[in-house]
């Protein structure tokens, strides 16, 4: 892995093909005026910021990232960056080239392949990773990298081989998932598919962040740029579950959590994951777990 100050362009060759990467490139810096990279084909990578906010442009659309927030970007999509805060801290991997084919066929045929491997196969799609993912741990995993690569040791170097490995293989499972899930669609075109899947992950990935809140069915809808009822039909679609029933049990999970790591009382937890009723908190938590909340942390 090779890490390095941000490059002046993602394409120094200007050639119309994502650029090819021999190895795996990490781009971190701590930015001391604002910076421009002008639109050019990408390799597929994850984006991140370390500080600050950073506007990353993926075909002509603007994803803003924030810390504990990652944008996966697919190999030949269209990519700019306008960071306009002196002090943000864009970070920006991209993978071998050969890694993702690699690994999407060591999934598939059960064997560890390795890089150097010769594989006669149409480049696989990944398109349903491209979109904002609400994951703190991805986003700290990426961050570990930074000082991996500071490092000159080889020890660094394989460790931080093995961690991008695994981070992407976990990447095509997720990525294999929505493929599966997307299916459920009622949509004759893949395209159609695609494009409902990605708009109503991402409200999902935002409900997950922020369940805790007091969040209506239309505020949910309008991040996935659909009224409420065509959202609502979508969601169900997917993931045979309508978002307040989702919404639960994000809840309650979470009190499960608390129940078992934490010394809060049963009525600060319940506060704390967004239910205003003890009673209905206690009802529901038992329904789901077989337990009251208060004997489920004695047992």
């Amino acid at each position: 892995m090779f890490l390095q100050s941000l490059p002046t362009s993602l394409n120094v060759t200007n050639a119309p093909t994502p650029p090819v990467y021999s190895d795996h490139f990490l781009y971190s810096e701590q930015l001391q005026r604002p910076y421009e990279c002008p639109e050019r084909p990408s390799g597929m990578g994850l984006l991140i910021t370390g500080k600050g906010n950073c506007d990353f442009y993926v075909n002509g659309i603007r994803n803003r990232v924030h810390q504990h927030t990652v944008l996966f970007v697919n190999r030949s999509s269209q990519l700019a960056i306008r960071i306009l805060e002196k002090d943000a801290a864009p970070t920006l991997l991209f993978f071998n080239s050969r890694l993702p084919d690699l690994i999407q066929q060591s999934l598939i045929h059960g064997d560890d392949v390795p890089l150097d491997e010769t594989v006669d196969t149409l480049p696989f799609d990944f398109s349903f990773l491209e979109r904002m993912h609400h994951d703190p741990d991805l986003h700290q995993t990426i961050s570990s990298l930074i000082a991996l690569g500071s490092n000159c040791s080889s020890f660094a170097s394989l460790k931080a081989d093995i961690i991008i490995r695994n981070l992407f293989e976990d990447l095509l499972k997720e990525n294999q998932d929505a493929f599966r899930l997307s299916k459920n669609i009622h949509a004759m075109k893949a395209a159609t598919r695609l494009e409902i899947f990605k708009r109503v992950s991402l409200a999902k990935d935002w409900m997950e962040e922020n369940f805790h809140s007091n969040i209506t069915l239309e505020e949910i809808a309008a991040l996935a740029a659909m009224n409420s009822q065509h959202f609502l039909r979508m969601f169900r679609q997917i993931y045979h579950i309508t978002p307040h029933q989702y919404l639960i049990e994000l809840k309650l999970k979470k009190a499960k959590h608390l129940l078992d790591t934490t010394q809060q009382t049963v009525t600060e937890i319940c506060h704390a994951i967004g239910f205003e009723s003890i009673f209905s908190f206690s009802v529901l938590f038992k329904k789901r777990f077989d337990f009251a909340p208060s004997h489920f942390r004695k047992a």
